[in-house]
């Protein structure tokens, strides 16, 4: 059975092989084996963790900042399958990845570590394989409360007028 660490090998190697050979992109293709290299090691450590039983605590979201690095990033096509029209090489590994995604193992890996959905689904996208599906949140949903009077707009603030109810399983 393939590993995401040899998967993501051999991936790097094809990316690095095209890079050799069309000398017009190698800095962009470089940049792209250096994502997929720090994508494969974090990954790796996660799944380290879940085996071993450590996993950290999931972080709560939190409202998204402006990058102040955003000028130092490169720019990656959003598109999907997008590494695929520059490299067409690496489309085998592309239906690899999607293979052990939807594996058992990988399932279970997936459902107790949702930061690892954070890391795949880019490298899933850029290689136009089906994405994953979205993480189950739980939203708070309003509810009114039975024979509450609606509160006036003055006294909205010490009056609670709805309960939040969890929805899920």
């Amino acid at each position: 059975m393939f590993s995401f660490a040899t998967i993501l090998f051999h991936l790097r190697a094809a990316i690095a092989a095209r890079a050799a050979r069309d000398r017009t992109l190698s800095v962009w293709y470089v940049a792209v084996w250096a994502r997929i290299g720090r994508m494969g090691a974090r990954l790796e450590q996660l799944i380290a963790l879940w085996r071993a039983g450590e996993l950290p605590q999931a972080r709560t979201p939190r409202a998204r900042q402006a990058d102040k690095l955003a000028g130092n990033k490169p720019d990656y096509p959003t598109v999907p399958d997008w590494l695929l029209v520059h490299a067409p090489e690496v489309a085998a590994y592309g239906s690899q990845l999607q293979h052990l995604v939807s594996s058992e193992e990988c399932a279970a890996f997936l459902a107790a570590c949702p930061q690892a959905g954070r890391i795949l689904r880019p490298l899933l996208h850029m290689l136009g394989s089906r994405p994953l599906p979205e993480p189950v949140r739980i939203k708070p949903r309003a509810v009114a409360v039975p024979g509450a009077a609606a509160p006036s707009s003055e006294s909205a603030a010490f009056l609670p007028a709805v309960v939040l109810q969890f929805s899920g399983a």
